[in-house]
């Protein structure tokens, strides 16, 4: 009876424990998932803007967002993203959408980016800029903060996957590796990906929570509170197991 309680008392505790983890505060790359990319005006060259459903209704899209007079990772960024592509199998599935946050920036600094990074005959890689920026950057929670001292901005280095309806599929934050692209890629291509949402604020009892760092899943809280009324069940029954028999050994005594 004894070995029982402890055991139940040592499986609650362990639940316990498995479900706390460290949850990130801000959780970048789980925010606007399944919501739409605001439809900017785009500049791709001389002519009138073109609408940004044009670009994902005809392919769906992998959305980077630079400027051009960046002396920090935008340069790295782009170097290892065009690197990483230009050796995926079905690199014919998606376009890949290059957009400044810069207000500054005019589609001529663009074409020169893609000059420089001998993109410019690349049909796969379009080059754009909006004088819609708030919005767009709003859209897919990037906010890039301006440093006056440095005149640079200070910003996340962002890949935005967006499928053919415009629907935000996949958010990448910072230099990733291969894996990570191929998951980007079938999500915008509406490829099942055996992945879970990270947890959050509105999600705490959830059964498992996807921990990216190690790609595993743990024990959730909303496991404990499913399992609970067996083992609170369970502890009636040894209780009510105990009592009898105590009243029996007692009977017995007496007699």
């Amino acid at each position: 009876m004894f070995k029982n309680i402890v055991f139940i008392i040592l499986t609650i505790s362990f639940l316990k424990t498995t479900s706390a983890q460290t949850v990130s505060p801000s959780l970048k790359e789980e925010s606007d998932i399944y919501e739409k990319i605001y439809d900017a005006p785009l500049i791709l060259d001389e002519t009138q803007p073109t609408p940004l459903h044009e670009l994902y209704n005809t392919k769906p899209l992998l959305v980077v967002l630079i400027f051009t007079r960046c002396t920090g990772v935008c340069n790295p960024f782009l170097l290892r993203l065009k690197e990483s592509l230009q050796f995926k199998a079905k690199k014919d599935s998606f376009n890949v959408l290059v957009m400044s946050f810069d207000p500054r920036d005019s589609i001529k600094d663009m074409n020169l980016l893609a000059r420089r990074f001998a993109l410019e005959d690349n049909n796969q890689w379009i080059f754009a800029v909006t004088d819609s920026i708030p919005k767009l950057n709003q859209s897919i929670s990037f906010y890039p903060v301006w440093d006056s001292i440095r005149n640079q901005y200070d910003h996340d280095a962002l890949l935005v996957g967006v499928n053919n309806e415009g629907y935000i599929t996949k958010k990448l934050i910072g230099m990733r590796g291969g894996h990570d692209l191929d998951l980007l890629i079938a999500s915008v291509n509406n490829v099942f990906s055996p992945t879970y949402r990270l947890p959050n604020k509105n999600v705490l009892f959830s059964c498992f929570n996807y921990d990216p760092k190690t790609g595993k899943n743990k024990l959730g809280l909303g496991l404990l509170f499913i399992a609970l009324p067996a083992i609170l069940t369970v502890l009636i029954l040894i209780v009510i197991g105990f009592s009898v028999r105590s009243k029996a050994s007692e009977l017995e005594e007496s007699s």
